[in-house]
């Protein structure tokens, strides 16, 4: 961490600490986010755990966004343009009704 103060870097994180327990996993992925933000860090965080994205609302340097989809005639589509806030569409829902493992 001591090179993020000495250095510009652009940090780009996928799913922190996936694998954890969704308590540990949530507890110390906020922590990792907001000792990068103490630190002055940029970067991308994607991540699908809700609980991470309330970060934003205790930090104004923290901005959530989200690509979207829709379902048109059964099907899931995207329209691959980033919108400002957080996502709250079921795909994961949609595609285990699709593949007929739930109804």
């Amino acid at each position: 961490m001591n090179s993020i103060e000495e250095f510009p870097y652009f940090i780009v994180l996928d799913e922190i600490l996936k694998g954890t327990n969704s308590e540990d996993k949530a507890i110390g992925s906020q922590k990792l986010v907001q000792k990068l933000n103490s630190l002055g860090a940029t970067g991308i965080i994607a991540t699908h755990d809700l609980s991470l994205t309330q970060v934003a609302n205790d930090y104004p340097g923290i901005k959530n966004y989200y690509f979207d989809a829709e379902v048109v005639n059964d099907e899931l589509h995207f329209d691959y343009k980033c919108k400002t806030g957080v996502a709250h569409n079921m795909n994961a829902s949609f595609l285990l009704r699709k593949m007929g493992i739930v109804e």
